[in-house]
């Protein structure tokens, strides 16, 4: 993606702030967005993704 600079870090502390998590790139206006894996495998994975225990499952982008 063509991001300007800075633009991932604010995702990322927007994400963080939110207890919430960053989509993939390669699966948004899909009708099944995933959480990015750069963002799942970060250092707030435990965090973010507490909230769904169970209901996550490894996909591959379209």
């Amino acid at each position: 993606m063509d991001l300007q600079p800075g633009r991932v870090a604010d995702m990322v502390t927007r994400a963080r702030r939110a207890e919430g998590h960053v989509v993939c790139h390669a699966t948004l206006r899909t009708a099944t967005p995933a959480i990015c894996r750069g963002f799942a495998d970060g250092p707030d994975k435990g965090r973010s993704l507490a909230r769904a225990p169970g209901t996550l499952r490894e996909i591959s982008p379209p």
